[in-house]
């Protein structure tokens, strides 16, 4: 699949990834797979109007988020592939959807949740899915733009 980007942000669509990620991964599709999104048509709307015109949103529910993205590389796209949390990527990742990277661009502060950086904070599932992830061969970076230095998590926290 011509995945140029997974990306774990509970933000979804928004400034960064329409302003930075998309041009510098050169991606003309974004596949975001998120249950509650998927059956929520103004949300959705909302969010196709963040995007520039010539990109191809794509929403889906997290299990058909593979078929989802094979169409996309039969019809020659160059994908971001949006989830909202750690334990999405998981489960897509364990539904046959395959990357070897993930960025994590921000998660939202709440009880219990540790800082990990100014805008990521980590709950005990995260630390778990997090180290599945890396047990399965995937590389997990904290990074807010594509120009920042970013910092490699090794899930050892938790």
């Amino acid at each position: 699949m011509p995945l140029v980007l997974t990306r774990i942000d509970c933000r979804l669509v928004h400034g960064q990834v329409v302003e930075t990620w998309l041009p510098h991964t050169k991606a003309d599709s974004l596949v975001v797979a998120n249950d509650a999104l998927a059956e929520n048509p103004f949300l959705r709307s909302v969010m196709e109007l963040a995007v520039p015109p010539g990109v191809r949103m794509h929403f889906c529910r997290l299990d058909a988020a593979a078929a989802v993205l094979s169409d996309a590389d039969r019809d020659g796209e160059r994908t971001i592939l949006l989830v909202a949390s750690a334990e999405d990527a998981v489960t897509l990742r364990k539904g046959g959807v395959r990357f070897d990277r993930v960025n994590i661009g921000n998660l939202h502060f709440a009880e219990g949740k540790v800082e990990i950086s100014p805008s990521v904070f980590f709950a005990p599932g995260d630390f778990e899915a997090l180290r599945w992830l890396r047990t399965h061969g995937v590389s997990v970076c904290v990074k807010g733009t594509p120009f920042e230095t970013g910092t490699s998590f090794e899930a050892e926290g938790g």
